[in-house]
């Protein structure tokens, strides 16, 4: 009989990183798993360890640089603010796209909302980015999270469609959605533009769930799927090609049913007694002969 399989999440291993205190939680994270696994009614019971795999590779964090020009299929939707320094030399000012950005989501201007202005940049003196290094990794994001408790920030990537990257787990007085192209941030001013085109050949503007993408017609239909989805990590959702057939070959992971019955309401007729016909309880049709 095959053993059921528990996968921890992927961490991130750096030259300081505690390798004792991560192993440890990651064995708790496991046998907390199989603790509820048994209690979920699964009708299995542990018995023993049968393996143990641990997989690698190699972490190149991804990051934002310097300003990039946009794929036309993202830039005439007009939903992305794209920021841009006046001048055509390289500075130092060139990697701090998503400092730039989280600046343009705090005082949003109808007109060139892509140009670093000096307003702009009193805007930007305001946020907290000590200690972080330009440019501006994912994992980064997580420490100016902490550094400035009222903003919170949203990636998502794009690859022949948009998909999340990393979601926020704060909900705060500041939400900011940021793209990341080609290395490169850009403000998401508008995701129903942005995501239109890939969920639905609707024109009319929809509320779109960062974790899953899905659309929906109101705010509030949207607040009531995020009860239930705010508890499940984002996931990047891929289409089998044109003409290709998926099938389940995983048959180890299914589980044995304890019980199955079939209803059929067609079985509660009762018997006939005798093959006579009995016509003040039973209904035939009399056919004659013309």
């Amino acid at each position: 009989m095959e053993g059921h399989q528990f996968r921890s999440k992927n961490e991130i291993v750096l030259e300081l990183t505690d390798k004792n205190e991560m192993w440890s939680l990651l064995a708790e994270q496991a046998l907390e798993d199989l603790s509820k696994f048994q209690m979920n009614g699964s009708w299995w019971t542990f018995h023993s360890i049968v393996a143990l795999d641990i997989h690698t590779v190699g972490y190149k964090p991804l990051g934002g640089g310097t300003f990039v020009k946009l794929p036309k299929f993202l830039s005439r939707k007009e939903a992305l603010v794209n920021m841009k320094l006046r001048n055509e030399t390289k500075t130092k000012e060139d990697n701090q796209c998503f400092e730039w950005c989280i600046a343009r989501a705090l005082k949003p201007v109808e007109r060139d909302s892509g140009r670093i202005s000096k307003i702009l940049r009193k805007q930007a003196e305001s946020l907290n980015f000590t200690g972080i290094q330009f440019p501006e990794s994912l994992k980064a994001i997580d420490e100016f999270e902490r550094l400035n408790p009222k903003i919170a920030v949203s990636v998502l990537g794009y690859e022949n469609s948009i998909y999340p990257l990393r979601i926020s787990k704060f909900k705060r007085e500041n939400n900011a959605t940021l793209l990341l192209e080609n290395k490169h941030f850009c403000l998401v001013k508008s995701l129903s533009r942005l995501c239109s085109s890939q969920s639905s050949k609707g024109a009319c503007k929809k509320e779109y769930c960062l974790r899953c993408l899905n659309h929906f017609p109101s705010k509030k239909a949207l607040e009531q799927h995020e009860e239930y989805c705010d508890n499940y990590d984002a996931v990047k959702l891929t289409l089998p090609e044109k003409g290709v057939v998926e099938a389940f070959k995983n048959h180890k992971h299914l589980m044995r049913v304890p019980t199955v019955v079939y209803a059929d309401f067609e079985s509660f007729t009762r018997p006939i007694d005798t093959c006579n016909p009995d016509p003040e309880k039973k209904f035939h049709n009399k056919i004659s002969k013309a």
